[in-house]
Parts: C-alpha cells; sequence; structure tokens
C-alpha cells in the first residue's frame, strides 16, 4: 500500500487528501520535537539523577505517534522511568551523539516538506482558480444561447411589426447567436483549461504523495535507529541497566516501518477514486447539428394577442406590511428613474387596455408569468381574469400581478 493510491477524493476542488498527509507530516515533525526533547531532558536529568528521570518517562511527548514506532516508544519511557538509578556519566553522550542528531534531521525535513507544500498548494490554487472559470463561463454560454434563442423566437412572431422594427429584431437575433457562439468557444477553452490545471494538480499530487511517503518511512527509521543508539548509549553504563534495555530492544525488533506506513494508511485513508474530468456539454444535446438553431422563422401575418394565464388557483400574496407611507402619494411624487412616466405611458399600447391602475406597493415575480413594478408605477390592464389576479403592462413587460398591490386610477 502507498500514499499515492489512497489520499485522493471525487470532489473536484477537494483537498482532504493532501491535508490528511500534511496533518501526519505535522505529528511526526512533532514526534521528532518530542524526541529532541527527550533527549535534552534525559542529559539534565542524568546530571539531577533520579528524581527528574523519573519525571522524563512519565512526561515524554508521543502521544501522536501510531503502530509498532509507537509500541516501541512506550516501552523506552518505561525504561526510563526504571534507569533513575543510573550515573550522570552518559549525560554527554547523549547530548553530543543523539541530541545533534535529531535537530539536523528535523531541519533537513523541513526543507523538503515546505518545498514541496508550496508547489502542491500553488497547483490546488490554479485548479480550484480554473474551475471558478469553467463555472462562470459555462453560466454566459448558456445565457447568451437562452437570450438567442428568445431573440429568434421574436424574430418568428414579428412579422405584423413594421419593416424597421422587424429588421432591429433580426439584427439583434444574430447579434445575440453570434455572441453565443462566441460564448460556446470561451466555454470550450475554459474545460480544457481546467483540464490541463486537473493533469498538472494530479501529477503534483503524485509526487506529493511519493515524497510525504518517503519522508515519514525516513522519519520513522530515524527515530526507531536514534532510539536503538539512545539504548546503546544506556546499556553501555552497567551491565544491570544493559538488561533493563534489553527489553526495549525487543520491541524496538518489532518496529517495521511498512506496517506502520500501512496502519496508518488504514486508520486515515480518503479514498482510491481521483476526481472524474468535467466534460463538455452541449447546451443543445449531444447532436453537433442541433448547436446552431434556425435563424429565420415564417412571418406571422396575425397579431398576436395578449396571452392569458390562470392564476385564480394560486394563493394571492398579502400585500407588506403598512409603512405609514401614501402609496399614490408615493407614486406621484417619486422622480426615480425606474417609474412609469408620461412619455413611457404614450409609447404603450394604450388600444389593448381595458383601464390603468397604480401600484401600491413593491412587487417582485414569483415566476415568468407574473410581472414585477415598483410603488407608484401606472399599469395598463389588459385583462380582468378573477378578483385576485389581473393581466396588465408595464416599461413594456406583460405579466399576471396580484389585485391587492394597485388601485384603480379614473
Amino acid at each position: 500500500m502507498s500514499f499515492e493510491d489512497n489520499f485522493w477524493e471525487l470532489e473536484f476542488t477537494g483537498t482532504q487528501g493532501f491535508e490528511v498527509l500534511v496533518r501526519r507530516l505535522k505529528e511526526g515533525k512533532r514526534m521528532c520535537q518530542d524526541l529532541e526533547d527527550f533527549l535534552k531532558q534525559r542529559a539534565k536529568i542524568e546530571e539531577n539523577y533520579a528524581k527528574e528521570l523519573l519525571k522524563l518517562g512519565k512526561n515524554a511527548g508521543g502521544q501522536l505517534e501510531v503502530g509498532t514506532l509507537r509500541s516501541s516508544w512506550d516501552a523506552l519511557k518505561s525504561e526510563t522511568e526504571a534507569a533513575a538509578r543510573e550515573r550522570q556519566a552518559m549525560s554527554q553522550r547523549i547530548t553530543a551523539e543523539l541530541e545533534k542528531s535529531v535537530k539536523e534531521f528535523k531541519e533537513k525535513q523541513r526543507e523538503v516538506r515546505k518545498k514541496t507544500e508550496d508547489t502542491i498548494k500553488r497547483a490546488q490554487t490554479f485548479k480550484k482558480t480554473s474551475f471558478g472559470l469553467e463555472n462562470k463561463a459555462k453560466l454566459e454560454y448558456q445565457n447568451k444561447c437562452r437570450q438567442a434563442d428568445k431573440a429568434e423566437d421574436a424574430v418568428g412572431k414579428g412579422g405584423h411589426l413594421p419593416p424597421k422594427k422587424y429588421d432591429e429584431l433580426k439584427t439583434k437575433a444574430k447579434r445575440l447567436r453570434q455572441e453565443s457562439e462566441q460564448r460556446d468557444v470561451a466555454y470550450q477553452d475554459s474545460i480544457k483549461s481546467l483540464d490541463e490545471a486537473r493533469v498538472l494538480w494530479e501529477r503534483e499530487m503524485e509526487i506529493c504523495c511519493r515524497t510525504f511517503q518517503e519522508l515519514e518511512e525516513e522519519r520513522i527509521s530515524f527515530t526507531r535507529n536514534i532510539l536503538w543508539k539512545f539504548t546503546n548509549v544506556c546499556s553501555s553504563v552497567a551491565v544491570q541497566e544493559d538488561e533493563m534495555y534489553e527489553h526495549v530492544r525487543n520491541v524496538l525488533e518489532r518496529c517495521d516501518v511498512p506496517s506502520d506506513i500501512q496502519l496508518f494508511i488504514q486508520q486515515k485513508r480518503t479514498g482510491t477514486d481521483r476526481p472524474i474530468p468535467v466534460e463538455y456539454e452541449n447546451f443543445y444535446g449531444s447532436n453537433p447539428a442541433q448547436s446552431i438553431r434556425p435563424s429565420a422563422h415564417t412571418p406571422q401575418t396575425q397579431q398576436q394577442q395578449p396571452q392569458k394565464h390562470t392564476r385564480s388557483h394560486d394563493p394571492l400574496p398579502a400585500p407588506p406590511p403598512d409603512d405609514g407611507k401614501s402609496a399614490s402619494g408615493s407614486g406621484s411624487t417619486s422622480t426615480d428613474a425606474t417609474y412609469t412616466t408620461v412619455s413611457d405611458l404614450v409609447t404603450e399600447s394604450a388600444e389593448e387596455s381595458i383601464g390603468r391602475v397604480r401600484a401600491l406597493y413593491d412587487y417582485d415575480a414569483q415566476g415568468d408569468e407574473e410581472l414585477t413594478f415598483l410603488e407608484g408605477e401606472v399599469i395598463h390592464v389588459l385583462d380582468k381574469e378573477d378578483e385576485n389576479w389581473w393581466c396588465g403592462r408595464v416599461r413594456n413587460r406583460q405579466g399576471m400581478f396580484p389585485r391587492t398591490y394597485v388601485e384603480e386610477m379614473p
């Protein structure tokens, strides 16, 4: 088993596998620090003799370690407590031979770990950024396709319009179709860029996994060797101490690097499946021939009638709470550019109107069939379907609106 095959996830921008490995290396760094502290304190304890040595054995770190190495570490702490009676001649050897080696090893691993982490973080940032750009390009592509479809539908239904107005609709539809094709190309380009970012990230992640496993294997092996050397230093003081630390050596012989690596993987693995590549999604389906919709339709000869809507079964929205403002007064004195002006009313089709009403409150449409308006706007009524919902037009938009949100005008 290896890190490279066991720390992936399906989430495209997920980083859980990497974070688990980084956390493990930090735990290993902490273990090395615990070992260094142990050796430093042990040298001091040898000078202060039994009392301090006993305190070290009880308070030594290493709680983050697992597996056979953890068993060896626990055995060492136990024998350290028993070594409280040993002489302080071993203090200098511990400092000069062991503590110094741990410091150098920690610094070496820190440099490799930091370089690897920085590289994979850059690759993750690039992949995440590319994923965001792909989502943005996809939305822009879909929106432009919808706009182009709507414009072409308007051309197909605009045969009754004056030639100038009809030509404007055709020009708009053609422009929107060209923009949708441009967005299509941009969307496909973003998919390619995203896949390049994914491939780069996977390659860097593979290198990261191999490097981290090498560091972890090296750390476990180094720690085991330092512990072995330490026991030899202790056993050299006297035959009695050698017998005491023989137990530690027996446990260390069972310390197995592959076993510890396998145990960690089994406990912390995040998965074996890598993210699935994001594929291009054609707006009109799988048939490329359907990508471009016809741009011309047979003109209609009859004027389109206002669309009828049936909303009598829908619950009527409650008017907003009264805040003390006069609805009619607010509408008549507002200078907001979004309110209907006298010039706006002239341009609307008065011939279809059966009356006018003024909005008492703001209303946001709850669907495509409804009409959005602001307090004070004048709405031309096209049809009074029932006592709750009417059909009207405002600012060249037509839709249903709740009767309780308006007041009739003379």
